[in-house]
């Protein structure tokens, strides 16, 4: 049977909307296991605000799914967050830590990340030390240099703009610009940028640039941009980071 997206359904009016879930909800149905059809579900569920159904999910095979990445954690905690229980969603990172998969070749970059951002935003939900701690024990794996690793030192001034900028663009150290197969296509360097982007606008929160840091959320969540429009290389990629929706909660209720 041909794939049929529902993401232009999702992203339509209220009607297309529960089309497109009902289409997630059959093939999670079908393949409760598979990874991606539930993953696609809760980030389904994230996307149209349904946040207490998304935890529900990313909890649910959690505790039962047979091989389970720090992604759920890392979505799991996002629900929390953007129904106001910081805390809570620091406990789901928290556990991430200690997920039997973890992204960039499995070197688990992503939770310690999470709660550094935390520590930033909500400093009385988590120590701001141990949350450095944590990212900077990240950067002694030989894996430092997989995206989005790099991030890791970038949060704690540990690379240079030049280098940071060729690990988004794939450039690795002692390639040449001739060798065109470890270059990042366009779409997978300006989702790098944007990756970074949020972390960059939470070390300058971090500084005190309060309206800076809502504006840099209100454009990192902004779907409605032309290259957003491209499903398959920057629309589904960007979503499927919990940095989108912290961005999207942050940009509506930000005070500064």
């Amino acid at each position: 049977m041909e794939y049929v997206s529902p993401w232009p359904l999702l992203r339509g009016a209220r009607d297309e909307q529960e089309q497109g879930l009902r289409l997630v909800q059959q093939a999670y149905t079908g393949q409760p296991f598979f990874a991606s059809a539930a993953m696609t579900l809760g980030v389904a569920l994230l996307w149209l605000g349904r946040y207490a159904e998304a935890w529900e999910h990313f909890r649910s095979v959690i505790e039962t799914a047979p091989r389970v990445g720090d992604s759920y954690y890392g979505m799991a905690g996002v629900a929390k967050w953007c129904v106001g229980k910081p805390d809570e969603a620091v406990s789901e990172w928290r556990a991430g830590l200690k997920a039997k998969y973890a992204r960039a070749s499995g070197l688990g970059v992503r939770m310690p990340l999470l709660l550094f951002f935390a520590a930033i935003r909500e400093p009385r939900v988590f120590d701001r030390q141990l949350a450095e701690k944590l990212v900077l024990e990240t950067t002694k794996d030989i894996r430092i240099n997989n995206w989005p690793a790099p991030i890791a030192r970038l949060v704690l001034d540990q690379i240079s703009e030049v280098e940071f900028d060729n690990s988004c663009r794939g450039i690795e150290p002692g390639i040449t610009d001739k060798n065109q197969f470890v270059r990042h296509s366009p779409q997978e360097a300006s989702n790098c940028l944007w990756l970074a982007e949020f972390y960059r606008s939470v070390l300058a929160l971090d500084h005190g640039a309060l309206s800076d840091f809502q504006d840099s959320m209100r454009k990192l969540s902004d779907t409605s941009q032309p290259e957003w429009q491209d499903e398959k290389n920057v629309f589904t990629v960007r979503i499927w980071c919990e940095e989108f929706f912290l961005a999207r909660y942050e940009a509506a209720t930000f005070k500064p």
